[in-house]
């Protein structure tokens, strides 16, 4: 034993106190591992015996077949209605009219009578003769013998509906009633031509083919440019083919050039230039440069020294340009 305690302090570094803990805690877990085997040893289970069961079933089986009801042959439940009834004295009745007692003097039995008075105050009526086998478990021998002392006709006749009156006036009054109607016609609405630079974005979006984003796009294109100055600019418009330039060209069109805002090509800044579609942010700089080196600029022509300004380009800027 001084050599376990002595192995576990050395291999877990335990004091004397936790060695003897931790030694108890290992007998107690190696007793439970081996309670399951010998329990059986040690508490036998004893035999069960169920003759106490078997006796108290067969009471409880007994007892249940005593409150049965008589059965028919069939295995049904014979029911108080399905009984041969005493002798009555029958009379002529109004099954709508009469109340439980009456019901019972004629040889229905009580909850059966009970039963027709709660189906006639529910709203329910009887209008032939066979509604009232209607009634649940209502016996089919005393059906018979009450057949004939119902009041009430065995079966309800449909009188059909008056049809002497002359086909020709009917199809005439139907004619009458109901006139012809005309045909619908297609009204065709013609919008007024527009002024393209002076067109807001509903009149550009009422074109097929332009919606408002497109139309957004046009009229922000025609602000930067200033104008257009002609129709070859609106293919310049990211979005618009030809089919759809053609369609605007024929409900709007193009004003006088004199209604083209100007860009002051003398006094505006790098940042000014800059703004406008045809000049890129180098070409900016380089005008503002050859402009402070050789003066102010007297025509488009001025400007074709530039060397990064093409020929085309300078066509495209003349019409937006003012040397004043």
């Amino acid at each position: 034993m001084k050599r376990l305690r002595y192995w576990v302090r050395r291999s877990f570094g335990y004091s004397p106190t936790e060695t003897n803990g931790f030694l108890v805690l290992c007998l107690l877990i190696v007793l439970l591992l081996l309670v399951p085997a010998f329990y059986p040893l040690l508490f036998p289970p004893r035999p069960f015996d169920h003759a106490a069961d078997h006796r108290q079933l067969d009471s409880l089986v007994a007892e249940l077949e005593k409150r049965q009801p008589e059965r028919e042959p069939g295995g049904y439940p014979v029911q108080p209605a399905s009984r041969p009834h005493r002798e009555v004295a029958l009379f002529d009745f109004d099954p709508n009219a009469i109340d439980a007692k009456t019901w019972q003097s004629l040889g229905l039995p009580r909850y059966l009578a009970e039963r027709i008075i709660k189906y006639r105050g529910k709203g329910g009526k009887f209008r032939v003769k066979g509604d009232v086998k209607k009634i649940y478990g209502f016996p089919e021998d005393l059906y018979v013998q009450l057949h004939r002392h119902i009041l009430l006709p065995d079966s309800l006749q449909r009188h059909a509906p008056d049809r002497s009156y002359p086909k020709k006036e009917y199809a005439f009054a139907r004619y009458e009633k109901f006139p012809e109607k005309k045909p619908f016609e297609k009204k065709s609405f013609e919008t007024q031509p527009f002024d393209i630079n002076q067109a807001d974005t509903v009149q550009l979006a009422s074109v097929r083919g332009i919606g408002p984003s497109l139309s957004r796009r046009i009229a922000k294109y025609r602000d930067l440019l200033g104008g257009f100055s002609g129709k070859h600019q609106l293919y310049e418009v990211y979005g618009l083919d030809s089919t759809v330039v053609d369609e605007l060209l024929r409900k709007g069109f193009l004003g006088e050039a004199s209604g083209i805002r100007k860009l002051r090509i003398n006094q505006a800044t790098e940042k000014e230039l800059d703004a406008h579609p045809y000049i890129s942010p180098r070409l900016a700089k380089v005008i503002v440069a050859y402009r402070t080196q050789h003066g102010n600029f007297g025509a488009a022509e001025d400007l074709a020294p530039i060397k990064i300004l093409d020929e085309a380009t300078l066509r495209k800027l003349a019409p937006y340009l003012s040397f004043e």
